[in-house]
């Protein structure tokens, strides 16, 4: 087992290195676009605290994105919001597909039936994350809409019935935790072969609520879970913890396929609704983390000399990082989860007892 350990922890410290090259010479391999920061349904854990009003890019502002981006092929998600209630969505997804760029989408799905779900075929979709949030009851309660737990499953079958493999994510806490088997059994059933099961994060709307945040118990019972789940030869699906946090050498490459680094511009970049150039969607939209904007500047311009506060070590700098014997392979942990006001992470592997 120690022999284990030890080559995780070199690998893990040549992911390290990689991410300190990276910060050097940033690779561009996602792109994601908050084509609007509209929602129709009003969730209690929203990072982005969206609502039924809001901005929106036009399809001529993501083709302008794109005319800029030299050397690099990156991966494009359309977000939200809601991405499907942009009124030119699909004209935004023709023009992706058009360019010739690998595009996905996160949705609630709410709006998907056949019809929707075909067109999607049509404009060459290749991946899609579909959010359900623990079964009927809790869902709707999360997501602060009736009915809406049946319209998501409508929209995955639909979406499955076109031929899609969408990946459901679930967003954990307090009051649906003790609802992942029952979960398990339902997506099972339903022919789901990719479940992302996560942990709801200190951001947004979410810091409303205690509630809303897993205790370390609860924490590690969600690991404990996934990593059942991931070594059961039973098990129809992959079951998977999403991209987030630094687990520590026992949980890493247990609870999903790669080892923890956050991309957050040094392999992410987003454009928010209103064209602000930033990195990962989820970090605080503060004004000094903004990188520039679509409307005046040009974003592979942006993307080459822009993101200094994600291409450095922040560590450096952090009381609570300094003395870590985790820093250098940590890294501070995610970016959206970093407190950009205190200079400290909000959640950290030794706060769940990793």
């Amino acid at each position: 087992m120690t022999d284990i350990a030890d080559l995780k922890r070199r690998q893990l410290a040549d992911v390290a290195r990689r991410r300190d090259e990276l910060r050097k010479n940033p690779r561009l391999r996602w792109l994601f676009f908050e084509i609007t920061n509209r929602c129709n349904l009003f969730c209690a854990h929203c990072g982005s605290r969206c609502a039924k009003e809001g901005k929106s890019l036009t399809a001529e502002d993501i083709k302008g994105v794109l005319r800029s981006i030299r050397g690099e092929k990156p991966t494009v998600c359309l977000t939200g919001g809601e991405p499907m209630l942009h009124p030119d969505f699909f004209k935004i997804a023709d023009t992706v597909r058009d360019m010739g760029f690998c595009w996905g989408m996160t949705t609630n799905a709410v709006l998907i039936g056949d019809a929707e779900a075909a067109r999607l075929r049509e404009s060459g979709m290749s991946t899609v994350s579909v959010s359900l949030d623990g079964m009927e009851r809790s869902h709707d309660r999360l997501r602060g809409q009736s009915g809406a737990w049946k319209k998501a499953v409508k929209g995955i079958t639909a979406l499955m019935k076109a031929g899609f493999r969408p990946q459901v994510t679930t967003a954990v806490h307090g009051g649906n935790i003790g609802e992942l088997d029952e979960l398990y059994v339902f997506l099972s059933e339903l022919g789901i072969d990719s479940w992302r099961p996560i942990n709801v994060e200190p951001i947004g709307r979410a810091c409303e609520s205690k509630d809303m945040l897993l205790s370390p118990e609860q924490m590690r019972y969600l690991l404990s879970y996934i990593r059942k789940k991931r070594f059961d030869p039973g098990c129809p699906m992959e079951v998977t913890y999403g991209c987030s946090h630094y687990l520590g050498v026992g949980d890493e490459r247990m609870v999903r396929d790669h080892y923890f680094l956050c991309g957050a511009g040094i392999l992410v970049a987003g454009v928010r609704s209103g064209g602000q150039i930033c990195a990962c969607l989820d970090i605080e939209d503060r004004d000094d983390l903004v990188q520039g904007n679509i409307g005046t500047d040009d974003f592979m311009e942006v993307w080459k000399s822009g993101f200094s506060a994600f291409r450095r070590d922040r560590t450096a700098d952090c009381g609570r990082c300094v003395g870590c014997a985790e820093r250098f392979i940590c890294g501070g942990d995610s970016a959206h989860t970093w407190d950009w006001e205190r200079n400290e992470p909000l959640l950290c592997l030794r706060d769940f007892g990793a």
